[in-house]
């Protein structure tokens, strides 16, 4: 079965859930429409850090989905169909989604087509220095990478990069301290 591409479909900013409610009179319960806000992300990451993003990507899937403020929608390589213009389907992605989910590793900034495709429409050279957010991102460090400034990072080292309340980067947590890490991104992708 081939993964549903979300980029194909159209895009509403609001997407309606209903819910139920006890009515005073009755004590029935009634639906009522509630609003969300649906949320498309693109995935970035390097393919040779697998499995560890699609670890991450399992805990935080069932947490995105039963929230109640956001319909969040995720996309990444693996739903190109077979036989598709794979470049062209990742910059239809790019160019449609709302924020950018960066898996964060050495790999990830190695990767000469995360740094020459993906990362320049999330941010740029800011002019007089630093850089500029063109779309929203949201750094996660999945694997240590040295953040002291000996390490060309693309300027994701002037962000604020999520890692866990010890500063633990994904692949040091395990266990219940990794769902800990997972919750707390969730409650970072909702605000």
């Amino acid at each position: 079965m081939i993964p549903l591409n979300p980029q194909r479909l159209p895009i509403r900013r609001l997407s309606q859930k209903a819910t139920r409610r006890p009515t005073r009179r009755s004590g029935k319960q009634k639906t009522e429409p509630r609003m969300t806000t649906r949320k498309n992300y693109f995935v970035s990451y390097a393919q040779a850090d697998n499995p560890l993003p699609h670890k991450l990507l399992e805990l935080l899937r069932p947490r995105l989905a039963i929230r109640k403020d956001f319909d969040f929608h995720e996309w990444m390589d693996t739903h190109i169909p077979l036989g598709a213009d794979w470049r062209r389907e990742i910059q239809q992605a790019l160019a449609h989604c709302d924020f950018g989910l960066l898996l964060l590793s050495p790999r990830f900034f190695a990767s000469p087509f995360i740094t020459d495709h993906e990362l320049p429409h999330f941010l740029g050279p800011r002019p007089g220095g630093g850089i500029a957010i063109r779309k929203s991102i949201v750094p996660v460090g999945l694997k240590h990478v040295p953040l002291d400034g000996s390490a060309d990072l693309k300027g994701l080292d002037q962000t604020q990069i999520f890692r866990d309340p010890r500063n633990r980067w994904f692949d040091q947590t395990r266990g219940h301290i990794r769902e800990a890490f997972t919750d707390g991104l969730v409650a970072a992708l909702s605000r």
